[in-house]
């Protein structure tokens, strides 16, 4: 062999290793290259939703208080401007009445890069029933049309019989008889009434009350657990009462029935006692099945039908997940609410961080209609049931406010005016003690039958002492690209 031969064959050799070297790096280069182009397009991907979201929750927007005009939105922001740790519910709310406003839409739109996107919001959701009836109210003064003539009182169990009570109480010249201590007041069969003295009773049977006097008549029939009141007033013509507790028939203090004519008059308040059940259920945003509110944007467009969301979704080679957990500060206040539909909605939320004072009381106004409207009170832990009622047209507003306290049923009867009624704020939240805490409360609308508009009026500046409530959120996104 030539040894010209052997260096070329040995070049040969060499040159096909440098070929093969190169052509290696040479894809492995562009393999790389695709990788870094895979690895630089997942993470844009993944940022797009991670920065989405990062503004939306880490930004109270632009401007600041965009919320309070739409129309000049430059960026939407959701983050509150007092409490930095905090979602704002204004902003939450208003993001989801105006999302096809187009300031807000183009921000959302420029913040997924011109992506299609899902936004879900998931906040803690209250439900609020009233079950059962309302105690109803009997408060009227039996007297003669005149004024003179006094009245002819009969209550008993029918028939003339005797009822019995659950207990009795009589307040006689400023002294508290109490059940048995009633019994050392009869003389014969009768204990007498006279002015001035305060009769309170719990009826354990059906009894029936007839008050006739000069100018007609009234007749009532009450159930069981009717707690009655019975007061004699002075109409100054020198005469005595004559009506009496008779324990004729009966037994004393349990049994006994209320008869007599006087020249008085006769002040008389019944409260029939009901089934009213009133309660509340919170439901967390992990516990929540269906968002709040959503909505989806594709392609520059709204979308809130769910086929038309998955059809995009399915046409995407990609899509990317995010969620976020905060807290909302909620705060809903107006000095002035006007109700003008029936939709169970709340009116007021907050805490309290100090007690209302004793001053300060809600108006109600309703249209010259019969109707009734119907609220339930979250004060603290306790339900309260509050309903405003107007018989016919013409006549005064009543207000029945009802919760319990353990197994004590506790009543609170006010009456307004043709148009108005008052209510203590006092009696709405109660006292509370501030070293405590704040005490959490709400006031919500639960039915309204009244077909014109109702106005809650705040006569006391309550909203000077509240503060939000912090309630948990959810916020689940996805973002995808159909093109």
């Amino acid at each position: 062999m030539r040894r010209g031969q052997i260096l070329s064959l040995d070049a040969l050799l060499s040159l096909v290793i440098v070929v093969m070297v190169i052509g290696v790096v040479i894809n492995a280069n562009d393999m790389i290259k695709a990788g870094i182009t895979n690895l630089v397009e997942w993470y844009d991907k993944t940022n797009i939703a991670n920065n989405m979201l990062d503004i939306l929750t880490k930004s109270p927007g632009y401007p600041r208080d965009w919320e309070k005009n739409v129309t000049a939105v430059k960026v939407v922001g959701l983050r509150s401007t007092e409490y930095s740790y905090a979602l704002d519910y204004d902003k939450l709310m208003k993001l989801n009445s105006s999302i096809n406003v187009v300031n807000v839409k183009n921000s959302l739109v420029n913040l997924s890069g011109g992506r299609d996107f899902q936004l879900e919001f998931y906040l803690t959701t209250k439900n609020v029933s009233v079950s059962g009836n309302f105690p109803e109210i009997i408060n009227v003064v039996l007297e003669s049309s005149s004024g003179s003539g006094g009245v002819n009182l009969k209550i008993d169990g029918g028939n003339d019989r005797t009822f019995n009570v659950k207990w009795v109480i009589l307040n006689k010249k400023g002294r508290v008889y109490e059940n048995e201590d009633i019994c050392n007041l009869v003389r014969g069969v009768n204990v007498d009434l006279a002015v001035g003295d305060i009769l309170s009773l719990e009826t354990s049977e059906t009894i029936y009350v007839s008050a006739i006097r000069q100018g007609g008549q009234a007749s009532y029939t009450l159930p069981p657990g009717t707690i009655v009141t019975i007061e004699i007033l002075n109409v100054d013509i020198g005469q005595g009462s004559n009506i009496e507790v008779n324990y004729g028939g009966g037994s004393c203090p349990y049994e006994f029935k209320i008869v007599g004519q006087g020249n008085v008059r006769v002040k008389f308040q019944a409260e029939i006692l009901e089934d009213l059940s009133i309660s509340s259920q919170f439901i967390y945003p992990t516990n929540s099945s269906e968002p709040t509110f959503n909505f989806a944007i594709i392609n520059g467009t709204v979308v809130n039908s769910i086929d038309t969301i998955i059809k995009s979704k399915k046409a995407s080679p990609w899509i990317e997940y995010q969620e976020r957990r905060f807290v909302v500060a909620k705060l809903i206040y107006s000095k002035t609410i006007q109700i003008m539909q029936n939709q169970k909605r709340e009116l007021i939320v907050g805490k309290l961080k100090q007690n209302i004072p004793s001053y300060a009381y809600l108006e109600i106004e309703v249209p010259q209609e019969a109707g009734n409207v119907t609220f339930v009170i979250l004060d603290g832990e306790t339900p309260k049931g509050l309903l405003i009622k107007k018989d016919t047209p013409d006549s005064n507003i009543t207000a029945i406010l009802a919760w319990k306290e353990g197994t004590q049923n506790i009543i609170k009867f006010y009456e307004g005016n043709i148009t108005t009624v008052r209510i203590p704020w006092g009696d709405i939240f109660s006292e509370f003690n501030p070293e405590d805490g704040a005490k959490p409360v709400e006031f919500w609308l639960y039915e309204n039958n009244f077909s014109g508009n109702v106005i809650l009026r705040d006569r006391g500046n309550i909203g000077l002492l509240l503060e939000p409530k912090f309630e948990p959120i959810l916020i689940k996104l996805w973002v995808w690209d159909d093109r």
